[in-house]
């Protein structure tokens, strides 16, 4: 079936905005597609029929595939489907039967059966777009998460981290960004340690493409091990990614991707980084958004 004309639902959350965002750029890159979203944190679904499903995506055609992701899209997916007979496409485990979509992508975490209709990816895919030339070995980057559910989030522990860093790395500027789960103050303590390699930049005063924009150039980048999307988005990049440790709270999809993350050589744990040299690049370039366009074009 064509993927000529394409529908997408979003629950209009950021880190679901991006899955599908990464997706629809590659399938752009490599195909003529016409697109029609639905917002539902804008536009509430309605269970209408023919016209008015085409009304709601101001479509003048049926599509041939539904794409979405997010717990709020499932019934209005399958709507789509059940009333149009076209094929859907979910960003996700469903909480529904897998046999009720015709195609799903979901991270190796979250034990993707084995199905032809399963295509399983290390992470949630992203828009981040890899380049591995012109980066500037004089200057990281180091993203921090902060209290979660999955780590003991310690500030002493993630700041003694950040000074060996820092100091092993003297002739590097490093700058560091944290995000709204940080610590309120954690910034402030990193930069009264008076390390002068050391730069802070609050989330807050970044616009929406600065972390691609910086993942770009930086030589490497250190991520909080709690901090699951920003990892995968610095993997994605193409810079080479260390992740600092935490202690884990319990067995979680969280803690295992991180496992699996370093065990499968795509990023580095702090606690087997050579401090002083430069983090090694990852074993197997890492674009999953693009994997996925690919798997969806040849279904």
């Amino acid at each position: 079936m064509s993927l000529r004309r394409v529908w997408v639902i979003t629950d209009g959350r950021l880190g679901h905005l991006n899955q599908l965002r990464g997706l629809i750029e590659r399938l752009q890159a490599k195909t003529q597609i016409e697109l029609h979203w639905l917002d539902l944190s804008v536009q509430p679904f309605r269970f209408t029929r023919g016209q008015g499903l085409l009304s709601q995506f101001q479509s003048q055609r049926k599509p041939d595939w539904v794409l979405s992701a997010g717990s709020k899209t499932h019934l209005p997916l399958l709507w789509c489907k059940w009333m149009l007979g076209v094929k859907t496409f979910l960003l996700m485990r469903p909480s529904l039967p897998l046999c009720f979509f015709d195609a799903v992508c979901m991270p190796f975490h979250d034990s993707p059966p084995e199905r032809d209709s399963v295509l399983a990816t290390y992470g949630v895919i992203n828009h981040i777009v890899p380049s591995y030339e012109g980066r500037n070995e004089g200057r990281g980057l180091i993203l921090l998460g902060g209290t979660n559910t999955h780590f003991h989030w310690d500030n002493a522990v993630i700041i003694e981290q950040v000074k060996r860093i820092a100091a092993a790395n003297a002739g590097c500027e490093w700058l560091v960004s944290d995000s709204p789960r940080t610590p309120a103050g954690l910034l402030d303590e990193l930069a009264s340690l008076g390390l002068e390699n050391i730069k802070a930049m609050p989330y807050k005063n970044t616009g929406s493409e600065w972390l691609p924009g910086i993942l770009a150039e930086v030589g490497q980048v250190w991520v909080s091990c709690d901090s699951v999307s920003m990892v995968y988005e610095s993997v994605s990049s193409g810079a080479p990614t260390g992740v600092l440790s935490l202690q884990p709270l319990r067995e979680s999809r969280v803690t295992k991707s991180m496992a699996q993350l370093v065990s499968s050589g795509l990023a580095t744990a702090f606690e087997n980084a050579q401090l002083g040299t430069a983090l090694p690049p990852a074993a197997h370039p890492l674009w999953e958004a693009d994997r996925v366009a690919d798997w969806w074009l040849g279904r």
